[in-house]
């Protein structure tokens, strides 16, 4: 079984780092991710961990400038760009220098950590919605712990409605046409959220996200610059 010092002398990551998915749970990825597996080419940690810089603009260059998988995401009023730092299966892990990494599973949000409050996991019950003809009904299970630490299990049911006609969206590395998806969260607890997602119409991958993760929680969105599927 390969371990972290294994995947750090490699000089072909990308053959290491496979080697590592292979071999580990996504939780330990996600520990290899932190501490020297990347999983975004061959390139050396330090390039594949990117601080989030303060402007958009900034972000944007950045994207351009590097050929590996990214996104440009915002959490509150923080925004950068992250590398992809590891790949098992269908799920995906994007760490940032400051240490806070997001996981997503077939391109929509899976778990958040690294801030004062962060998603612990999330589960979809029977369907994955963005890959379903709108309208779709789906439900959904998220654990988050809150700013004081403690940890919560919330349900929803949720509703998504697509608009019929892509529209142009911005992206980091310019305009795609994209279906629009509004969704509906309506929480066992009586609290509602809202995300809107926007989907290749044809194979009805994410390209952008906003959304409030739950009730209470912060707000995030990304956009896919260079896409790993």
């Amino acid at each position: 079984m390969p371990d972290a010092t294994q995947c750090r002398g490699s000089r072909d990551r990308l053959r290491a780092v496979s080697s590592c998915v292979r071999a580990l749970s996504l939780g330990a990825v996600l520990v290899m991710a932190l501490g020297g597996c990347a999983s975004s080419g061959p390139t050396p940690l330090a390039t594949s961990l990117q601080a989030l810089w303060p402007s958009d603009a900034d972000a944007k260059r950045e994207a351009a400038e590097l050929p590996y998988a990214s996104l440009v995401v915002r959490l509150e009023n923080v925004q950068g760009l992250l590398v992809l730092g590891a790949k098992a299966g269908n799920n995906t892990l994007w760490p940032s220098a400051e240490g806070t990494v997001l996981s997503l599973h077939d391109g929509a949000l899976h778990a958040l950590a690294g801030s004062n409050q962060a998603l612990l996991g999330s589960t979809y019950h029977d369907t994955l919605p963005w890959r379903q003809a709108s309208p779709a009904h789906f439900r959904l299970a998220r654990h988050w712990r809150d700013a004081e630490g403690f940890v919560h299990r919330g349900e929803a049911e949720g509703m998504m409605r697509c608009e019929e006609t892509p529209e142009p969206i911005s992206l980091p590395l310019g305009e795609r046409r994209l279906e629009r998806c509004e969704v509906a969260l309506s929480w066992a607890s009586g609290a509602s959220t809202e995300a809107t997602w926007w989907r290749d119409p044809d194979s009805r991958a994410l390209w952008a996200v906003r959304e409030t993760p739950w009730p209470d929680g912060p707000s995030l969105s990304w956009q896919v610059a260079r896409h790993w599927w």
